[in-house]
């Protein structure tokens, strides 16, 4: 083996999500003197999959129609043998598109679950742990990129300790928090008053979000006579139900549903307190960002999130499903501006020190090296 070491991602999708954003950056950053790398997006494309092939790099779609398309989907093994790919890394749940990188045999197979943890109340669907454990004696690593993920591939996938490796999800820190934005002039399109506290949250509008008891919490925040403007950047799936609950609530008039955005950052600038009612998380990317931008956070106490946020100090993790104590703790934060700021403060120097990109890309191209390193000797 010699030149370049070849890589081939794989996503589902090509739209916004966290893994994603994640295999955009390390498409945008990896060292490209010695890695060439390639994505294949087994269904429809988005923003991320058009932003990659910006980059350079070559961006193939399968288009398979549904998870059982045998047809399209095995068009994976000419790819990995044609363009002499040494590393296929994994970054989606489909089982046949595993089965197609197994029987290539050429590459070293990695799988980056960026799923549901075993103690998210929404669970994974039996099948595709089903296949997961089917298929784990033929992957050769499997990253967790939390320890909660790495608990649950050990319990529910019964992946072997020795086959996981933990690496962290990793942002581009620097980038992120030195990006500026128009506070004034944004709000003012917004049509939210400049002295109004904004909170808000990033995500898809799908049931692991849990976003009604957000609403439950901002309807609570309401009724206790606390001013606020509330934005929920996302799209999905919800969004007529949520629109029809906020209503219900009587919190409509706080909240302004902004659907998928390409100014994400700009708007979480504004934010006064980053709010994320998730049900569990693998690690949320989302999360992350708002850290890099010195936000305190106010989140439910559950897997892939209580590893980001440091209870009291970068912000409140309160026991999930209590809607009275989270909607306390963001009032909290918005009567008080000066333990917000320094809770985000500790966020920024926390996400900096701990998940910035620079280290996962080391991380995981040292995983790389040591797993073709057998490989090499025997070329």
């Amino acid at each position: 083996m010699s030149g370049k070491i070849k890589i081939l991602y794989i996503l589902s999708l090509g739209t916004i999500g966290g893994a994603e954003k994640f295999v955009l950056s390390l498409c945008r950053n990896y060292d490209k003197s010695c890695f060439e790398v390639t994505l294949c997006v087994l269904f429809s494309g988005g923003v991320v999959s058009d932003e990659i092939k910006k980059t350079g790099h070559e961006v193939i779609m399968i288009n398979m129609r549904n998870g059982f398309d045998f047809i399209r989907v095995f068009k994976l093994i000419p790819i990995i043998w044609r363009r002499k790919i040494d590393i296929v890394n994994i970054h989606a749940q489909n089982p046949l598109s595993k089965l197609c990188c197994i029987l290539s045999i050429r590459p070293v197979i990695i799988h980056t679950d960026h799923g549901v943890t075993i103690g998210s109340k929404v669970k994974r669907k039996r099948r595709v742990v089903f296949f997961n454990r089917l298929l784990t004696p033929f992957i050769d690593r499997f990253i967790a990129i939390s320890e909660a993920m790495r608990r649950s591939l050990n319990l529910r996938e019964r992946v072997p300790h020795e086959k996981i490796t933990l690496i962290y999800n990793g942002i581009e820190v620097a980038a992120i928090s030195r990006s500026a934005s128009n506070k004034s002039e944004l709000k003012k399109s917004l049509a939210i008053a400049p002295e109004l506290p904004v909170l808000g949250m990033v995500g898809r509008l799908v049931p692991e979000k849990q976003y009604p008891l957000l609403l439950e919490s901002l309807a609570t925040l309401k009724r206790g006579g606390t001013l606020f403007s509330a934005l929920i950047i996302g799209d999905g799936p919800q969004l007529e139900y949520l629109k029809e609950m906020a209503h219900n609530l009587e919190v409509a008039d706080r909240i302004k549903f902004l659907g998928q955005r390409d100014d994400v950052m700009e708007l979480i600038d504004i934010m006064d307190v980053f709010v994320f009612s998730s049900s569990g998380e693998a690690f949320s990317i989302t999360l992350l960002e708002a850290m890099a931008k010195a936000k305190p956070i106010v989140a439910f106490d559950v897997e892939g999130i209580n590893e980001a946020v440091v209870a009291d100090k970068t912000g409140f993790i309160v026991p999930f499903g209590d809607t009275g104590k989270f909607a306390e703790k963001i009032k909290l934060l918005l009567e008080s501006p000066e333990l917000a700021e320094r809770m985000g403060r500790c966020a920024l120097e926390r996400v900096n020190a701990r998940f910035n990109l620079k280290n996962t890309i080391k991380e995981m191209e040292l995983l790389y090296n040591s797993l073709l390193q057998p490989l090499k000797k025997i070329a």
